[in-house]
């Protein structure tokens, strides 16, 4: 349900003006000059209209909190319940939870508050969800090591699919459960919690602790995939994507379609490119039609790379992918006589222009 938009929306956020951190992108590693006697500091993601974010401030008022949301409408309705309640270790910032690597230094996070997110319950839209492995991985460069996650959700299907990603990515879960309020109200609730608490809907929550974790190269063809995609196609317009590369009709069934749709090299240019990356830690992996009795996804070497077949159609229909272990760059030798190899490598993304 779309929120109604609130009548004299700017007077009433400029009433809360000392609540609102305008300058997010030039405070990471600072901001416990709002509170230099803070215990901790703690980050909520969609606060919504702050009805948990002002009780849990209220109930521990030597934590700073900071809340992120990105829907006005709502933001200044929870400015206004904490102002109203004379909370002074409260401080909002507009924005998506996809920022915050650009908001806070590494570690300077205590803990983070995810309650009631969009479950996002199609698959295609899974890297939506505020516990996907791709903000799993924001969450943790900001934590602390022992740093702690607080999810809540009344989505069944939302929380089980994240019981099982938290693990994936380095949290190890306690308090686990699938009805929160079983027994009576426990903890602050939100306005969404309140609503399904008094129409009898089961709560659940878990928290993940932060742990020491590396993360392996995926060993599996749909994990490869997904992850390349997530990296190499992010930016790409969905009707794009699905048009030239997700799609199982006609000519938009192959990964390399992707190279049509970003600014990568071709050629002659993307064998040198690759040349200079032939001492990093390289994986091979066939997505389409992958030759018989060999390994979708494996590790490989410079021998192994200049043993791989070049010349175009030498493995009819097998496209070969080449990618590094953090999956900063990728190279695709297709199977088709005018196309490709292709050699791509995202610029780094610089904090958004404001």
């Amino acid at each position: 349900m779309r929120m109604r938009k609130k009548k004299n929306l700017i007077p009433r956020m400029e009433r809360c003006e000392d609540r609102l951190i305008r300058d997010p992108y030039d405070r990471p590693g600072r901001w416990r000059e709002l509170m230099p006697v803070a215990r901790e500091v703690r980050l909520e993601l969609g606060c919504g209209k702050g009805r948990f974010t002002a009780g849990t401030a209220a109930n521990e008022p030597d934590v700073l909190f900071l809340a992120v949301e990105m829907v006005p409408d709502a933001m200044v309705v929870a400015m206004e319940r904490c102002v109203r309640a004379g909370l002074s270790n409260v401080f909002f910032i507009s924005a998506n939870a996809d920022q915050i690597p650009y908001f806070f230094a590494p570690g300077e996070i205590d803990r983070i508050y995810v309650n009631f997110c969009d479950p996002w319950p199609s698959g295609r839209h899974a890297k939506r969800r505020l516990t996907h492995g791709n903000f799993l991985r924001l969450y943790r460069q900001v934590l602390k090591m022992g740093g702690q996650i607080h999810f809540k959700t009344d989505n069944q299907p939302l929380f089980e699919f994240s019981v099982e990603e938290l693990p994936a990515f380095g949290f190890e879960l306690s308090e686990v459960t699938r009805n929160l309020h079983e027994n009576g109200p426990v903890g602050v609730m939100t306005d969404y919690e309140a609503k399904f608490h008094d129409l009898g809907q089961p709560i659940n929550r878990l928290v993940g602790t932060m742990a020491d974790w590396t993360e392996p190269f995926p060993d599996k063809i749909k994990a490869v995939r997904n992850r390349w995609l997530d990296v190499f196609a992010d930016g790409v317009p969905e009707e794009e994507l699905g048009k030239w590369v997700l799609s199982d009709l006609g000519e938009g069934n192959y990964l390399w379609h992707l190279f049509g749709l970003v600014p990568c090299l071709q050629g002659d240019a993307a064998r040198t490119a690759l040349a200079e990356h032939l001492d990093d830690e390289i994986y091979l992996f066939y997505n389409e039609h992958p030759p018989a009795d060999v390994p979708q996804v494996q590790r490989v070497t410079k021998e192994d790379i200049a043993a791989l077949p070049r010349g175009q159609g030498a493995i009819d229909g097998a496209d070969w992918y080449l990618v590094d272990r953090d999956f900063t760059w990728t190279y695709a030798q297709t199977h088709e006589d005018d196309r490709g190899p292709y050699f791509y490598q995202p610029e780094q993304k610089d904090r958004p222009a404001e």
